[in-house]
């Protein structure tokens, strides 16, 4: 038998490949189920004198289909993308389209082969009716949204959207009754004050039920939306979230331990032009069991005195000054 040395590689073809019924156990109780994965092997290049480093010098495309894709109760009719593998250990999964999240949808992922650190994923234009119909189906929001991600020791995620419409809810009704009665400090709406801002950035309008019925049908068409938050080990860090309305803007500040499952200096605010705080509250507690402080109204004492004013529903605070809470990437909609 001749024996066969091989020191050079400049370019493999291979074709085409079709599997079916592929099963991969993450952990004990998630395993993922493709039907079907079609792969064409577009291009394989490589450069090096020796075959120890193959795969550092390797440099190739390939395209992939997936057909049937089930994680849990999480399907997917289909998805596909090129894989670049470049010179080095960077693989580029690029072109990314997953038609169950939109038409328009296109993603880019970048890996550091070796480690599978350094991650990098941007994803523009995924429908969000498409998405939370997976999470909540009755939460009646429609429009395109970008996500970034980049993980390393940390995880950094930045969803971001333009005008998103929620359905079936006015909130700046309800934003501007809170402000109304702050000011004449004479109507203790406790009905609507009861769901307090945060439950604006939560709850669904399909759940709102009787409470602020009043409110109920129309659109609110949320101009800008921004999730900039930070996964540094179990603590989940509130970086730049932020929700404007056509009239409005909510922000949320602080932290939320997703292993001890409770909220950590978390505040809403909705904020004037100024990005001054007009209402605030303070959450705190476990996720599910949340203790709500009572709704904070910011007067300026030169206005009226707080002493002036009451109410059983707020918690009337005095300033002299305006301080700027806010300074993230969303505009109030009054500077806009």
């Amino acid at each position: 038998m001749v024996d066969v040395k091989i020191e050079r590689v400049e370019k493999v073809s291979i074709g085409q490949w079709t599997l079916h019924n592929l099963k991969y156990q993450l952990d004990e109780r998630s395993e993922l189920k493709v039907d079907s994965i079609n792969i064409s092997f577009l291009e394989i290049d490589v450069n090096a004198k020796k075959i120890d480093r193959f795969i550092q010098a390797l440099n190739s495309k390939i395209k992939v289909k997936a057909v049937g894709i089930q994680l849990q109760n999480f399907k997917l009719k289909s998805m596909s993308c090129f894989v670049h593998k470049k010179e080095g250990t960077t693989i580029e999964i690029g072109q990314i389209h997953i038609p169950d999240f939109g038409t328009k949808n296109r993603g880019v992922l970048t890996l550091n082969l070796p480690t599978l650190k350094d991650i990098d994923l941007s994803y523009n234009n995924l429908d969000i009716n498409h998405i939370i119909k997976y999470f909540d189906a009755g939460l009646g929001l429609s429009g395109l949204i970008n996500i970034e991600v980049k993980a390393n020791d940390h995880i950094f995620t930045n969803l971001s959207g333009k005008n998103l419409i929620l359905t079936g809810f006015r909130v700046d009704d309800v934003i501007s009754n809170f402000l109304d009665t702050r000011s004449i400090g004479l109507i203790d709406a406790a009905a609507v004050v009861a769901l307090g801002p945060i439950g604006l950035l939560y709850t669904s309008a399909a759940s709102l039920g009787q409470t602020v019925g009043g409110f109920r049908g129309g659109d609110t068409n949320l101009k800008q939306v921004n999730a900039g938050v930070t996964l540094a080990g179990d603590l989940l860090i509130f970086n730049d979230v932020a929700v404007a309305t056509q009239e409005h803007l909510i922000i949320a500040q602080g932290a939320a331990n997703l292993k001890k499952q409770n909220f950590k200096d978390f505040i809403v605010s909705i904020v004037d032009e100024k990005y001054c705080p007009e209402l605030q509250q303070v959450i705190k507690g476990t996720f599910t069991k949340p203790e709500i402080s009572k709704t904070k109204a910011f007067l300026e004492t030169a206005t009226a005195p707080v002493s002036s004013v009451k109410s059983s529903t707020f918690q009337f605070v005095g300033v002299e000054k305006c301080s700027p809470i806010y300074k993230g990437v969303v505009k109030h909609p009054e500077l806009d």
